[in-house]
């Protein structure tokens, strides 16, 4: 009887700790989302202060993200943009202190290593995130996350 009561006992604690657990690794699937974003931000200033020339992040109408010149030389027509897919997920670009009332979905980094300060929203399978971007830094600071 006493080794009934412990077994029920351990499904019971079992099957409460599973939903648990589902929410903590879908957690950090979710934070991988908001690194690889950060990652590629990153990329795109380093990229525009090792060339001293603006780059852009702009949001492709494919489902995806590019590392673009603001203005093209005759090199880069060679060379292969840096990309980051981000499949059926939705990414919204938000750049509050944009001069124009509807701005192009596009993200300068300068030369300086400075970038325009934005808001980034995603959206996909693992959850949501809503994120801030510093101008000096680029360093995201996640104001909004759910599973």
């Amino acid at each position: 009887m006493e080794l009934l009561l412990a077994i029920a006992l351990a499904v019971v604690v079992m099957t409460l700790s599973i939903p648990i657990l589902g929410s903590i690794f879908g957690g950090r699937e979710l934070e991988e989302t908001f690194t690889k974003f950060e990652d590629f931000a990153r990329q795109a200033q380093a990229k525009a202060m090792k060339e001293h020339r603006t780059f852009l992040v702009v949001w492709n109408e494919e489902g995806g993200l590019t590392i673009e010149p603001e203005i093209f030389s005759a090199d880069d027509s060679e060379a292969e943009l840096p990309n980051l897919p981000y499949g059926g997920a939705e990414l919204k670009l938000e750049r509050p202190f944009s001069l124009e009332d509807k701005p192009v979905a596009e993200w300068p980094f300068w030369r300086s290593g400075a970038c325009e300060p934005v808001r980034v929203s995603y959206k996909g399978r693992e959850g949501r995130w809503i994120a801030e971007f510093d101008a000096l830094s680029a360093r995201g600071t996640i104001i909004e996350m759910e599973n």
